[in-house]
């Protein structure tokens, strides 16, 4: 495939700043030609999907493709069709492999305060940034290393990019997540695989706690967990990382919450996954859940207290409220030398229930 289109293609600004691009074709288009490629030009936009692709099963970074293309196309634009190459099952999108996995267990101290900061991302085992929006693993690690025994069961809601699959592995718990992402499942599968195949210490893994993973709606957990075997009041811990809103879309389908920038509809699904929860829950158990609020039309949603108020409506009790400060988040760094007439938002909330 060549890109001679691609160097055909021009960017000019006006003088209001606005950007002008001028299409091969010789068409011009304001700020974006994604409408007009898929429009006029759907074969082009279809190969230049499986070239994303492809790069990026060479190991190519977003931002590396993004330059390859002339920055017509941001990196976010290229990561999300890639995400969507994958979900259609259009591209097979491989797992970025750890090269150089210096330590597999923490040595990090746990958490003692209802402050979190980790200015480190943790680099143990398998994990890594790559699912866009997954949890630091020092979360996961100090819920399940406080909260529960060796052979505790964890149970996942949003599982991602498997995080907390991996640290159940590590720390010898049962455990199973629930994506409605098959791309996300496909992901956990590849990271538990590339765990039993590159760690040296056999005895830091025993097969009684290797991650179960399933597609699915949190909404529905608790009827899809029992057509695996699974009772109600089952689980010791659980966790769930669910998306903030639309703010990062993973999938087309309309169950899935990153679907939703309606806050009315999003507290609806998540009301729904409280439920599960709690039915899925043993009595005295514990349920810790990774929120942040979300801007809309320059406008605070506080998502955090909203929640809250679901999980708590569906007969939870709040044990604790941990403020996690965000580091290296792109939409903050983005916006980080713009003059915004509000302050960008630097936490989360964990919020961690007890039936």
């Amino acid at each position: 495939m060549t890109l001679s289109e691609v160097d055909a293609i021009s960017i000019n600004y006006d003088n209001d700043d606005n950007r002008i691009i001028t299409c091969f074709c010789g068409k011009k288009v304001l700020k974006t030609m994604l409408p007009h490629l898929k429009k006029e030009h759907p074969e082009k936009w279809e190969a230049w999907r499986k070239d994303f692709v492809r790069l990026r099963n060479k190991g190519w970074s977003h931002k590396r493709i993004m330059w390859k293309y002339r920055a017509i196309f941001s990196w976010s634009i290229i990561e999300r069709e890639i995400r969507k190459m994958a979900e259609e099952e259009r591209g097979t999108v491989s797992t970025q492999k750890k090269s150089d996995i210096k330590e597999w267990i923490s040595e990090s101290l746990p958490e003692r305060t209802t402050v979190w900061n980790f200015e480190k991302r943790g680099n143990w085992a398998v994990h890594s940034g790559e699912y866009r929006g997954n949890w630091p693993p020092q979360v996961p690690r100090n819920l399940i290393a406080k909260y529960t025994r060796e052979g505790d069961q964890i149970l996942d809601l949003f599982t991602g990019g498997g995080t907390t699959l991996i640290e159940a592995y590590l720390l010898k718990r049962r455990s199973i997540g629930i994506d409605i992402s098959q791309h996300a499942i496909r992901i956990c599968r590849d990271k538990i695989a590339e765990m039993e195949d590159k760690i040296e210490n056999r005895d830091l893994l025993s097969a009684m706690y290797r991650p179960r993973t399933v597609r699915g709606d949190a909404t529905k957990a608790a009827k899809i967990l029992k057509q695996l075997g699974y009772t109600e009041e089952c689980f010791d811990l659980v966790c769930a990382h669910p998306p903030y809103m639309n703010s990062i879309i993973y999938t087309g389908s309309k169950v899935d919450l990153s679907n939703l920038g309606d806050v009315e509809q999003y507290c609806e699904k998540i009301s729904q996954t409280a439920e599960q929860s709690f039915k899925l829950l043993k009595r005295g158990g514990i349920c810790g859940i990774l929120i942040g609020d979300v801007r809309k039309d320059s406008k605070l949603i506080p998502l955090g207290f909203k929640v809250a108020d679901a999980f708590l409506n569906k007969g939870f009790t709040l044990k604790d409220l941990i403020v996690k400060i965000q580091h290296k988040d792109r939409s903050t760094e983005f916006y980080r030398s713009k003059n915004l007439p509000h302050y960008l938002l630097r936490h989360e909330y964990l919020l961690i229930f007890n039936k």
